[in-house]
């Protein structure tokens, strides 16, 4: 560790500078993953909050909108007030498609914000000097709106590679149904190493298509540290966030779950509960997104390891500036 001082003579701890382009052994990946967040907790903190929190106040609306649709639904067909035949073209079942459309849309939007803020804050960190201390948005932004770009272009040719799997799975399953065992498989070994193509394409000047067929090809080299990172930091994700949803799960259950949501219970059906039900919504969602920022930067040390071990990208990245050097 170091020691500096800053403009106003204040000393401050310098933690050793953690390398994206690093070979590291699992519990490396894991322990460098944490020391990143906790190092950068304010910045992470700071800039989620400021770009995904309004987006949480509109996602907790639709998602509420959801959950109510789905529990008036079941109840309404386990009370006999709704059947098989008609179920489809009830208000309830419309709205709930209504808000999972709109769910997924605000869900999709504020990913593709997240993985873009975050690979931003990661690239900065290593480039920037004095890394992430004090720094603004201003300086964020242009690479925060270059990732954006990108992020989507990723997003639509990763929708057109999904739409051309599921035919290929479509027509296997005609040709046999046993056939639907092998796409199952074909499936779960290609989604871990496609993992790698968001940290690729973000982080690398490579064209879309140049990311996936990279990610393939060091996903399936590194398949065992893919596969450990993304289920450990999963699970661990999985914990954190049970600790922000429960409060809203309970509330929900309690509220349409039991069958208390009608205009006879005073409780249930105030004002009140309701705002309540909404802000325990927000926290779910805006949890979601800052728990969800560790298996992104996972992800991305993963994929650090996996360039530096395969294709040994530090010394590529000098031999190509070596005039600069």
């Amino acid at each position: 560790m170091e020691i500096t001082v800053d403009a106003e003579g204040r000393q401050h701890i310098q933690r050793p500078l953690i390398p994206l382009y690093k070979v590291r052994k699992f519990g490396e990946k894991i322990s460098d993953t944490f020391a990143f967040i906790g190092e950068n907790i304010r910045p992470l903190f700071k800039y989620i909050t400021y770009l995904l929190l309004p987006l949480c106040l509109f996602q907790a609306l639709a998602f509420n909108g959801l959950m109510s649709n789905y529990f008036s639904t079941i109840g309404n067909l386990a009370g006999g007030n709704l059947d098989n035949d008609n179920m489809f073209f009830s208000d309830g079942m419309q709205g709930m498609l209504g808000n999972f459309i709109l769910t997924m849309l605000f869900y999709t939007v504020g990913s593709l914000i997240l993985v873009s803020l975050v690979y931003a804050l990661m690239y900065l960190y290593e480039h920037r000097e004095g890394r992430l201390s004090d720094i603004t948005f201003s300086e964020i932004r242009s690479l925060l709106t270059r990732n954006i770009k990108r992020g989507v272009i990723l997003t639509l040719v990763g929708l057109v590679i999904a739409l051309l799997f599921f035919a290929w799975v479509f027509l296997m399953v005609m040709a046999s149904p046993y056939m639907f065992v092998v796409a199952y498989i074909v499936g779960l070994l290609i989604i871990f190493p496609l993992s790698l193509a968001v940290p690729i394409y973000l982080f690398e000047h490579v064209n879309v298509l140049e990311a996936y067929f990279k990610a393939i090809r060091l996903g399936f080299k590194t398949f065992g540290g893919v596969l450990a990172v993304v289920i450990v930091l999963s699970l661990i994700v999985g914990i954190l966030q049970m600790i922000t949803t429960l409060p809203w799960e309970i509330a929900m259950i309690f509220k349409t779950g039991l069958g208390l949501d009608s205009a006879d219970n005073a409780f249930t059906s105030s004002v009140g509960y309701s705002f309540m039900t909404y802000i325990l919504g927000v926290i779910q969602c805006y949890g979601a997104y800052l728990v969800y920022a560790i298996l992104f930067v996972g992800i991305a040390y993963q994929y650090g390891h996996a360039s530096e071990k395969i294709d040994r990208f530090t010394v590529e990245n000098d031999i190509e500036h070596f005039e600069t050097l």
